[in-house]
């Protein structure tokens, strides 16, 4: 199964590839949260048959959700409304992985415009390992 990471911002939607069945990923080019991006998603998902968009959740550390959370429901909606069918969209806990991020930054140093992608490649890391 193909599955989208999307780790959304108020400026930057950082995403990240990956494939189930070889349990590998790899972080996407950022796109700018403006308008065209929910288009721009929708291509990423059609040119690598995307069947699965997991999207991060930012909830609170005690797990409650707080306004970004409610920012991310509200993205969340109006893309699952344009999603094609047999793509699904679910919500992954995304409470640590700016940490774990930033432990892989120095790795992509050199790759400066994946690093707000890489909260993204951390979410789905954390997915793989949970099948």
């Amino acid at each position: 199964m193909k599955v989208l990471a999307i780790d959304w911002g108020t400026k930057k939607i950082g995403l990240a590839l990956g494939d189930t069945s070889l349990k590998l990923a790899i972080p996407l080019k950022p796109l700018a949260n403006r308008e065209g991006v929910y288009s721009s998603i929708l291509s990423i998902i059609q040119e690598y048959g995307v069947n699965l968009v997991l999207l991060g959740l930012p909830l609170t550390p005690s797990g409650k959700e707080g306004q970004r959370a409610l920012e991310v429901r509200k993205f969340a909606k109006e893309l699952e409304s344009m999603l094609p069918e047999g793509v699904s969209l679910d919500f992954w806990d995304e409470r640590y992985t700016t940490e774990e991020a930033l432990r892989l930054r120095e790795d992509f140093r050199k790759k400066k415009e994946l690093k707000d992608s890489l909260s993204a490649y951390v979410m789905l890391i954390e997915f793989f390992d949970s099948l």
